[in-house]
């Protein structure tokens, strides 16, 4: 059928096309599927913590400073990863494996966003003219000390 309305030259192209797409494709939101709670924390940590910041950061200063800044961007990146990977790992043990209750998730989630923000005050430190690298070590290793997991000592 679809073959002879395409060689009827009188059938309008648009029409053919939408024909073609209502009967070839499924429909797009025939089963929606819930957004995943758990996904895209890179995306919230980028915004404090990315290649292009880390760039303006290793761009700062002269030739002595280099290998601290390299130090503290190291520990920057760790940071940023180690966060990710536990914020995904309590989003999962509240929402997939039902490991925790909502009251600590919320708890949990309150001290990561605490820490992101730290680690976003101190990358703005990083990208400013009189950055204190001796003192953002510092306080990068102060954060690095924390337990990873945000968790309480009764939990």
């Amino acid at each position: 059928m679809l073959a002879a309305i395409a060689e009827d030259l009188t059938v309008p192209r648009f029409a053919l096309l939408l024909l073609l797409s209502l009967t070839g494709c499924p429909k797009s939101g025939a089963t929606a599927t819930p957004t995943d709670p758990c996904a895209d924390f890179e995306v919230e940590v980028e915004k404090h913590w990315s290649a292009s910041i880390r760039a303006q950061v290793m761009n700062k200063g002269g030739e002595l400073e280099f290998e601290q800044r390299s130090g503290v961007a190291n520990k920057m990146d760790r940071i940023s990863e180690d966060w990710v990977m536990m914020r995904t790992s309590v989003c999962k043990d509240h929402f997939v494996r039902q490991l925790i209750t909502k009251e600590q998730y919320a708890a949990r989630v309150q001290c990561f966003d605490d820490r992101l923000e730290r680690q976003r005050t101190l990358a703005t430190a990083l990208t400013g003219d009189a950055a204190d690298l001796a003192a953002i070590e510092g306080a990068l290793d102060d954060l690095i000390a924390a337990p990873k997991s945000c968790e309480s000592p009764e939990q």
